[in-house]
């Protein structure tokens, strides 16, 4: 007789204060393929990973202060609060796939999943045992409601990018910024480059050299590095016209002060240059493909951040 596989066991960061390897939601569990996600890594991750095995064990979750300090041969001098949740196998899916959902606690109850907002609908767990709980409108992250204390985990924002040019540079960024919570759409015409083999599963590939019809709304970041500086210019001048937040072409100086004296001359001013990155990147990282892509996406993430120019 085959015996029941153990439940999930899942950690979330709820709170933190002061200076922390981690941040609010971050999250790991594990389940049967093995541990998933991170919570800051070190000393910190290690000691919850140990806390949750434990839980487990017990069959009850647990509310978890861990503070960054000499007495735990750390130096950040912050503070970081986890919950610890011990998932019934029926409703894994939910932390495996990363749906909305939300958790509860009290003094006299450990944390657990009460739901989850499925495809928009709201499932009640097992132990939910609140019928009126889908009736609020919950934020994000940690609050108080009739004297309990709720945690509503979503999963990270995507951010929409675009590339025009499937060459070794587009294939380096597109294989990182996956990796980065962005959701990369690749633009080139040339069938042999534009391959399904060169990127990951998930890049949206278009075998067109053109931004598509201005339909969608807002523009998302693009990146241009197409084999023709005149396909540049012809792309950079469109994604301007269509008011793209950052726009990075590939080139050297020289490059850019060409193209920034055409932009001019066909009516762009000083506002719209300044959303044009070009040369595009952190400058001095170097010119191979992945030297190149981590240099874009360390400007990217940095105007994601608020931090960038």
């Amino acid at each position: 007789m085959m015996s029941e596989p153990d439940p999930l066991i899942e950690v979330i960061i709820t709170q933190v204060a002061g200076s922390a390897p981690t941040a609010i939601g971050d999250s790991l569990h594990l389940g049967v393929s093995g541990w998933r996600g991170s919570v800051g890594g070190g000393a910190l991750e290690e000691a919850l990973k140990v806390r949750a095995v434990a839980c487990r064990r017990q069959g009850a979750g647990a509310i978890v202060e861990f503070p960054l300090n000499s007495e735990r041969d750390q130096c950040c001098g912050g503070r970081v609060t986890a919950v610890i949740c011990v998932v019934p196998r029926a409703e894994a899916g939910w932390v495996e796939d990363d749906v909305p959902r939300l958790y509860g606690w009290d003094q006299g109850n450990p944390p657990h999943l009460m739901g989850a907002w499925c495809r928009g609908l709201w499932q009640a767990g097992s132990a939910c045992g609140e019928p009126d709980v889908a009736a609020r409108e919950w934020p994000t992250g940690l609050c108080t409601w009739k004297g309990r204390m709720y945690f509503v985990k979503r999963p990270a924002p995507r951010h929409p990018l675009w590339l025009f040019g499937a060459g070794p540079v587009g294939a380096a960024i597109a294989d990182m910024a996956c990796r980065l919570d962005y959701d990369v759409s690749v633009f080139d015409a040339r069938p042999e480059w534009n391959a399904a083999s060169r990127f990951p599963p998930e890049v949206v590939r278009h075998c067109n050299a053109m931004p598509p019809a201005d339909d969608t709304g807002l523009t998302p970041a693009a990146l241009v590095m197409t084999y023709s500086h005149g396909l540049d210019l012809a792309i950079a001048t469109t994604l301007l016209a269509r008011r793209a937040a950052y726009v990075g072409v590939i080139g050297s100086r020289t490059k850019a002060a060409l193209f920034k004296r055409r932009l001019k001359d066909q009516g762009f001013g000083e506002k719209d240059l300044a959303r044009l990155h070009m040369p595009m990147g952190v400058p001095g990282l170097g010119k191979k493909p992945y030297e190149v892509a981590v240099a874009v996406l360390a400007e990217l993430l940095q105007a994601r951040q608020g931090e960038g120019p």
